[in-house]
């Protein structure tokens, strides 16, 4: 698998991904910032982006596609396009592949989605729409850049596929470690695990239940997005030590499906 750049952003970065936005450059407009696609299997759906340019001088655009993958780290590698194995990139066609706009100037692009016979699966792509300048002599047959032109500006629009006959959503939340810093405020960290085949919404919350006095403390809620078979590391520290006493924390994962709640829970003694 050739991967083709790697990029680091949180996943707050990539929930919102995951929300019809407007992505904006200097020089470029792309509407919206994400597409989301729920064709079945044999079928095929068209959306459209909307392109401007918002150069002052003449600019032609190019589309490309390609693979990306994230880790419980939030880092994203980006790859050649239908080289992972949750790759909708040879599904998608993008008409026209090159426009011409001028100053000020828009255009709607399709993006159509073909999907398979019998292919239920989420899946996922990118879409970078770049903007580009031609190139002369010696570097015009540059066989890594498309067409002879060369990229001056690149905005990327992720595209998800996923049915809606497809029910899939499964989220585990496990294991609760505890560490303490040198003045005892305490860190707990978990793990969320999307093993279903649906992209979870979720939202991790710590309670941490005082056993004598009945006092809880319940976190603000970490809401963040998961695609299938990614896991993405949470922790909660607490804004000051805990008087002595017996303590229960537990962790828990809302995925908004079916209200089901996943937990994990951890005894402590504070001396």
């Amino acid at each position: 698998m050739k991967t083709i750049t790697t990029l680091q952003f949180s996943f707050a970065l990539l929930m919102l991904s995951l929300l019809p936005l407007t992505s904006i450059s200097q020089e470029l407009e792309v509407s919206p910032g994400t597409l989301m696609f729920k064709t079945n299997s044999g079928s095929s759906q068209t959306q459209q982006i909307f392109i401007r340019n918002k150069a002052t001088t003449e600019q032609s655009f190019i589309f490309n596609l390609a693979d990306w993958l994230t880790d419980e780290n939030g880092d994203t590698k980006y790859f050649q396009p239908g080289t992972t194995r949750r790759s909708c990139a040879d599904w998608i066609t993008v008409s026209p592949s090159l426009v011409t706009l001028q100053p000020n100037e828009s255009v709607r692009v399709n993006v159509t989605m073909l999907v398979p016979n019998d292919d239920q699966s989420t899946k996922w792509a990118v879409l970078f729409v770049e903007s580009a300048v031609e190139k002369t002599g010696a570097e015009a047959i540059d066989k890594d850049v498309q067409m002879g032109l060369q990229v001056a500006v690149r905005i990327a629009v992720p595209i998800y596929q996923s049915p809606e006959s497809n029910t899939l959503y499964k989220g585990n939340i496990e294991g609760l470690k505890e560490t303490i810093d040198s003045i005892g405020n305490r860190t707990y960290q978990t793990q969320v695990i999307n093993v279903g085949d649906k992209i979870l919404n979720c939202k991790v919350y710590f309670t941490i239940s005082n056993m004598e006095t009945a006092e809880e403390t319940t976190s603000a809620a970490n809401e963040f997005s998961l695609l299938p078979e990614s896991n993405k590391y949470i922790e909660y520290t607490t804004p000051q030590p805990l008087m002595p006493g017996k303590y229960s924390v537990a962790a828990i994962l809302d995925y908004g499906f079916n209200e089901e709640l996943s937990g994990i829970q951890l005894d402590i003694d504070v001396k």
